[in-house]
Protein backbone atom coordinates (compact mmCIF):
# COMPACT_ATOMS: atom_id res chain seq x y z
CA UNK A 1 0.00 0.00 0.00
CA UNK A 2 2.77 2.43 0.99
CA UNK A 3 4.75 1.34 -2.05
CA UNK A 4 1.79 2.11 -4.32
CA UNK A 5 1.41 5.63 -2.86
CA UNK A 6 5.13 6.24 -3.32
CA UNK A 7 4.83 5.09 -6.90
CA UNK A 8 1.92 7.44 -7.62
CA UNK A 9 3.72 10.28 -5.84
CA UNK A 10 6.83 9.72 -7.94
CA UNK A 11 4.78 9.75 -11.13
CA UNK A 12 3.04 12.95 -10.04
CA UNK A 13 6.32 14.68 -9.14
CA UNK A 14 7.88 13.58 -12.43
CA UNK A 15 4.87 14.88 -14.36
CA UNK A 16 5.00 18.26 -12.60
CA UNK A 17 8.77 18.60 -13.18
CA UNK A 18 8.48 17.54 -16.82
CA UNK A 19 5.58 19.91 -17.45
CA UNK A 20 7.41 22.78 -15.76
CA UNK A 21 10.61 22.20 -17.76
CA UNK A 22 8.67 21.87 -21.02
CA UNK A 23 6.67 25.05 -20.34
CA UNK A 24 9.87 26.92 -19.50
CA UNK A 25 11.55 25.73 -22.70
CA UNK A 26 8.53 26.82 -24.74
CA UNK A 27 8.54 30.23 -23.04
CA UNK A 28 12.27 30.64 -23.71
CA UNK A 29 11.85 29.60 -27.33
CA UNK A 30 8.99 32.07 -27.88
CA UNK A 31 10.95 34.83 -26.17
CA UNK A 32 13.98 34.04 -28.33
CA UNK A 33 11.83 34.18 -31.46
CA UNK A 34 10.31 37.49 -30.32
CA UNK A 35 13.82 38.83 -29.78
CA UNK A 36 14.88 37.72 -33.26
CA UNK A 37 11.86 39.51 -34.75
CA UNK A 38 13.22 42.81 -33.44
CA UNK A 39 15.65 42.66 -36.38
CA UNK A 40 12.75 43.96 -38.50
CA UNK A 41 13.16 47.35 -36.81
CA UNK A 42 16.93 47.24 -37.31
CA UNK A 43 16.84 46.34 -40.99
CA UNK A 44 13.60 48.09 -41.87
CA UNK A 45 10.90 50.06 -40.05
CA UNK A 46 7.21 50.85 -39.90
CA UNK A 47 7.35 53.48 -42.67
CA UNK A 48 9.15 53.69 -45.99
CA UNK A 49 9.82 56.22 -48.71
CA UNK A 50 9.75 54.31 -52.03
CA UNK A 51 11.77 55.74 -54.94
CA UNK A 52 12.52 53.93 -58.22
CA UNK A 53 13.53 54.43 -61.84
CA UNK A 54 13.30 52.04 -64.76
CA UNK A 55 11.62 51.32 -68.03
CA UNK A 56 8.11 50.62 -69.30
CA UNK A 57 6.75 48.94 -72.42
CA UNK A 58 3.42 47.87 -73.92
CA UNK A 59 2.85 44.11 -74.03
CA UNK A 60 0.27 42.11 -75.97
CA UNK A 61 -2.49 43.62 -78.04
CA UNK A 62 -2.11 44.97 -81.56
CA UNK A 63 0.04 48.05 -80.83
CA UNK A 64 2.57 48.42 -83.68
CA UNK A 65 6.32 48.35 -82.89
CA UNK A 66 6.24 48.81 -79.10
CA UNK A 67 9.48 50.13 -77.60
CA UNK A 68 10.88 50.81 -74.12
CA UNK A 69 10.28 54.15 -72.40
CA UNK A 70 11.32 55.72 -69.11
CA UNK A 71 9.69 55.15 -65.74
CA UNK A 72 9.90 57.02 -62.41
CA UNK A 73 8.17 56.29 -59.12
CA UNK A 74 7.89 57.88 -55.69
CA UNK A 75 5.59 56.85 -52.87
CA UNK A 76 4.96 55.99 -49.25
CA UNK A 77 4.43 52.62 -47.56
CA UNK A 78 3.18 51.82 -44.08
CA UNK A 79 3.58 48.44 -42.35
CA UNK A 80 0.42 46.76 -41.11
CA UNK A 81 2.43 43.85 -39.66
CA UNK A 82 6.08 42.96 -40.29
CA UNK A 83 5.51 41.18 -43.59
CA UNK A 84 2.54 43.18 -44.91
CA UNK A 85 2.39 46.86 -45.85
CA UNK A 86 0.04 49.22 -47.66
CA UNK A 87 1.37 51.80 -50.08
CA UNK A 88 0.37 54.81 -52.16
CA UNK A 89 2.59 55.40 -55.21
CA UNK A 90 2.86 58.08 -57.89
CA UNK A 91 4.29 56.93 -61.23
CA UNK A 92 5.32 58.88 -64.32
CA UNK A 93 6.27 56.90 -67.42
CA UNK A 94 6.33 56.85 -71.21
CA UNK A 95 5.15 54.12 -73.60
CA UNK A 96 6.72 54.49 -77.07
CA UNK A 97 5.47 52.68 -80.17
CA UNK A 98 5.70 53.23 -83.92
CA UNK A 99 7.73 56.46 -83.45
CA UNK A 100 5.06 57.81 -81.06
CA UNK A 101 5.67 58.41 -77.36
CA UNK A 102 2.74 58.52 -74.94
CA UNK A 103 3.36 60.28 -71.60
CA UNK A 104 1.35 58.78 -68.75
CA UNK A 105 0.96 58.98 -64.99
CA UNK A 106 -0.64 56.66 -62.48
CA UNK A 107 -1.55 56.73 -58.81
CA UNK A 108 -1.47 53.23 -57.35
CA UNK A 109 -2.81 51.85 -54.08
CA UNK A 110 -1.77 48.36 -53.10
CA UNK A 111 -0.60 45.77 -50.59
CA UNK A 112 2.92 44.34 -50.46
CA UNK A 113 3.88 41.01 -48.88
CA UNK A 114 7.51 40.64 -47.73
CA UNK A 115 8.47 36.95 -47.60
CA UNK A 116 11.43 37.27 -45.18
CA UNK A 117 10.90 40.50 -43.21
CA UNK A 118 13.48 39.61 -40.54
CA UNK A 119 16.32 38.98 -43.00
CA UNK A 120 18.49 41.42 -44.93
CA UNK A 121 17.46 39.77 -48.23
CA UNK A 122 13.85 39.04 -49.08
CA UNK A 123 11.59 38.41 -52.08
CA UNK A 124 8.33 40.33 -52.14
CA UNK A 125 5.06 40.31 -54.09
CA UNK A 126 2.46 43.05 -54.37
CA UNK A 127 -0.76 44.00 -56.07
CA UNK A 128 -3.58 46.52 -56.08
CA UNK A 129 -5.60 49.06 -58.02
CA UNK A 130 -4.62 52.29 -59.69
CA UNK A 131 -5.76 55.37 -61.59
CA UNK A 132 -4.08 55.74 -64.98
CA UNK A 133 -4.09 58.96 -67.04
CA UNK A 134 -2.33 60.92 -69.73
CA UNK A 135 0.04 63.54 -68.31
CA UNK A 136 -2.51 66.29 -69.10
CA UNK A 137 -5.23 64.26 -67.27
CA UNK A 138 -7.62 64.56 -70.26
CA UNK A 139 -7.91 60.78 -70.69
CA UNK A 140 -8.02 58.45 -67.69
CA UNK A 141 -9.02 54.98 -66.61
CA UNK A 142 -8.73 52.56 -63.71
CA UNK A 143 -6.29 49.67 -63.74
CA UNK A 144 -4.99 46.73 -61.73
CA UNK A 145 -1.35 45.91 -61.13
CA UNK A 146 0.74 43.14 -59.66
CA UNK A 147 4.44 42.64 -59.27
CA UNK A 148 7.30 40.61 -57.86
CA UNK A 149 10.77 41.58 -56.77
CA UNK A 150 13.72 41.26 -54.41
CA UNK A 151 15.04 43.61 -51.75
CA UNK A 152 18.51 43.66 -50.17
CA UNK A 153 19.28 45.79 -47.11
CA UNK A 154 22.57 47.51 -47.97
CA UNK A 155 22.66 49.24 -44.57
CA UNK A 156 20.16 49.49 -41.74
CA UNK A 157 17.17 51.48 -42.97
CA UNK A 158 18.00 51.41 -46.67
CA UNK A 159 16.93 48.62 -49.01
CA UNK A 160 17.93 48.23 -52.64
CA UNK A 161 15.28 46.53 -54.76
CA UNK A 162 14.67 45.17 -58.24
CA UNK A 163 11.13 44.50 -59.45
CA UNK A 164 8.88 43.70 -62.42
CA UNK A 165 5.25 44.86 -62.54
CA UNK A 166 2.35 43.92 -64.81
CA UNK A 167 -0.43 46.49 -65.38
CA UNK A 168 -3.78 46.19 -67.09
CA UNK A 169 -5.88 49.30 -67.81
CA UNK A 170 -9.63 49.08 -68.37
CA UNK A 171 -10.26 51.46 -71.23
CA UNK A 172 -13.18 53.79 -71.76
CA UNK A 173 -14.34 53.00 -75.32
CA UNK A 174 -14.87 56.66 -76.09
CA UNK A 175 -11.60 57.93 -74.65
CA UNK A 176 -8.62 55.62 -74.85
CA UNK A 177 -5.18 56.23 -73.43
CA UNK A 178 -2.70 54.53 -75.71
CA UNK A 179 -3.77 53.05 -79.01
CA UNK A 180 -7.33 51.76 -79.38
CA UNK A 181 -10.41 50.99 -77.33
CA UNK A 182 -9.09 47.65 -76.12
CA UNK A 183 -7.69 47.12 -72.64
CA UNK A 184 -4.03 48.18 -72.49
CA UNK A 185 -1.45 45.95 -70.83
CA UNK A 186 2.03 47.16 -70.06
CA UNK A 187 5.08 46.14 -68.10
CA UNK A 188 7.18 48.30 -65.78
CA UNK A 189 10.68 47.21 -64.70
CA UNK A 190 12.43 49.14 -61.97
CA UNK A 191 15.47 49.54 -59.76
CA UNK A 192 14.82 51.46 -56.56
CA UNK A 193 15.40 52.07 -52.89
CA UNK A 194 13.21 51.85 -49.82
CA UNK A 195 14.21 54.39 -47.18
CA UNK A 196 12.79 53.10 -43.89
CA UNK A 197 12.01 55.13 -40.79
CA UNK A 198 9.92 54.90 -37.64
CA UNK A 199 9.17 52.02 -35.29
CA UNK A 200 11.52 52.90 -32.44
CA UNK A 201 8.74 53.16 -29.84
CA UNK A 202 7.17 49.87 -30.93
CA UNK A 203 10.58 48.18 -30.75
CA UNK A 204 11.10 49.43 -27.20
CA UNK A 205 7.64 48.26 -26.14
CA UNK A 206 8.29 44.78 -27.50
CA UNK A 207 11.73 44.69 -25.89
CA UNK A 208 10.19 45.39 -22.47
CA UNK A 209 8.09 42.20 -22.76
CA UNK A 210 11.11 39.98 -23.39
CA UNK A 211 12.77 38.47 -20.26
CA UNK A 212 16.15 39.98 -19.40
CA UNK A 213 18.00 36.63 -19.52
CA UNK A 214 16.92 36.17 -23.15
CA UNK A 215 18.25 39.59 -24.10
CA UNK A 216 21.57 38.97 -22.33
CA UNK A 217 22.58 35.68 -23.97
CA UNK A 218 23.30 34.74 -27.61
CA UNK A 219 20.35 33.38 -29.57
CA UNK A 220 21.05 30.34 -31.74
CA UNK A 221 18.42 29.03 -34.13
CA UNK A 222 18.38 25.80 -36.05
CA UNK A 223 18.37 26.12 -39.82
Amino acid sequence: MVYRYKKYLSIFIFSVVFTTIYAQEQTEQKSAEDFEKLSFFDYRGTNALDVAIGTATIIGGDVPSPDYGTFFRIGYKRSIVENLSIGLLFNKYTLPFNNIEIDLVSIDLGLEFMVLPFDDFSPFVYGGFGYNATDDWEANTVKVQGGIGFEYIITNGIGLKLFAEYNNSFEDQEQFLIFDDNDDSFLRLGLGVNIYFGGEKEREERLKNIPTYIKSKPILFDN
